[in-house]
């Protein structure tokens, strides 16, 4: 919804940040108002084409997580072939241990406006969610909203062959967003690669 590029821009970096959900990009809007240093595209993770080459590439929130293998090498091409040299691409990643140790069960939040209950199956590397919002209003009511997503589950050490299928380099990974080294028992991990 914007709110990593909001940050990005109010550190004066100039950013092009897109998304294939039309209403996610219509909530960054929102949220960013006309900010002159944002450019905000309707693209695909894995056909985007944008007529410029940046510093750094930056994805966030489990990007990866939605796309299968074979997409996943698409969109590294696309972020190599949109780098410049001596750039940096960063990104995050839900880890298999977290979804093999976390995601069977049914989960329930509620923080006085909205209350929500997030069901998991995992299906051949795949995870079926379905999460049910309520959302209270101005009127003390709750709206329901139901969302049904999937993800992948990835090996580490497979994205990493995948980067440096692509072209990537001086591939690290860290436990979270964090300083300490990626592990086994990670729940997400975040890669740094270098376009040389």
């Amino acid at each position: 919804t914007g709110s990593i590029t909001q940050r990005l821009a109010d550190a004066n970096c100039r950013v092009t940040a897109f998304d294939l959900s039309e209403d996610m990009l219509m909530r960054a809007y929102e949220k960013l108002g006309r900010n002159t240093g944002v450019r905000l595209l309707n693209q695909n993770m894995t056909d985007f084409r944008i007529d410029d080459k940046f510093d750094a590439a930056v994805c966030c929130c489990d990007g990866i997580n939605y796309l299968t293998e074979k997409e996943t090498g698409l969109f590294f091409k696309n972020v190599y072939n949109h780098l410049n040299s001596n750039s940096k691409f960063i990104f995050d990643m839900s880890t298999d241990y977290k979804y093999k140790t976390m995601f069977n069960d049914t989960y329930v939040y509620d923080d006085g406006n909205v209350f929500y209950v997030w069901e998991n199956t995992t299906e051949n590397e795949k995870v079926f969610m379905e999460i049910n919002f309520f959302v209270n209003d101005s009127h003390n009511k709750y709206s329901r909203m139901t969302e049904e997503q999937t993800q992948y589950i990835h090996n580490v050490h497979s994205i990493i062959k995948i980067l440096e299928q692509e072209g990537f380099e001086n591939i690290e990974t860290y436990d979270d967003y964090s300083e300490n080294n990626w592990k086994e028992t990670s729940l997400r991990t975040v890669f740094l690669a270098e376009k040389l």
